[in-house]
């Protein structure tokens, strides 16, 4: 998928999310069952493609995020080496703005990812986590937001790096708040 993704063209490549989401909503138990057997399969790599699909109605699929998530975390943190199974979160940007509780559920296992024993997972998480600070479906806005801040003194360099950075990117950071190397 990924060759016909980088070399097809705007129109094919929204047909193509049309279909996936066309199938998931005509055979959702199918589908999910499909999906779990192939989610993390290296050559296909089909997450990018499904969850930008299921986006477009995640009233339907919202809960369905939230057990990808968990997925993704779970083999993270079994793996040697959970990078590559971690960029998939870069996935769930698609609905930072979406409506619903799964999105609070979203938040709420990235704000436990962020104390994982898993550096790259905590890492994860602290990039992803200020990206849902706006959206209104998130109840606990403010321990998520003190939890970043709290991780500007972390004693891990690119934990405060990255609070500092993507606080100040969405905005949220304190005036006049800087990190110490």
């Amino acid at each position: 998928m990924c060759a016909f993704w980088d070399t097809s063209t705007d129109a094919e490549k929204s047909k193509l999310l049309r279909d996936v989401l066309l199938y998931a909503n005509s055979n959702p138990d199918s589908f999910k069952r499909d999906i779990n057997e192939i989610q993390f399969d290296p050559v296909l790599k089909p997450l990018p493609i499904i969850l930008e699909a299921l986006s477009k109605d995640t009233e339907t699929w919202g809960d369905f995020y939230v057990a990808v998530l968990n997925d993704i975390l779970n083999k993270a943190e079994q793996i040697d080496r959970p990078g590559g199974v971690l960029t998939y979160i870069s996935e769930f940007y698609y609905i930072e703005e979406a409506s619903g509780d799964f999105v609070q559920k979203i938040a709420d296992l990235l704000l436990k990812a962020r104390k994982s024993k898993s550096e790259k997972i905590q890492l994860k998480a602290i990039c992803t986590l200020p990206g849902y600070l706006r959206n209104p479906a998130i109840k606990n806005r403010d321990l998520i937001l003190n939890c970043l801040i709290e991780k500007l003194d972390d004693k891990n360099w690119k934990a405060r790096y990255l609070s500092f950075k993507y606080l100040k990117y969405e905005g949220l950071l304190l005036e006049g708040k800087a990190i110490v190397f």
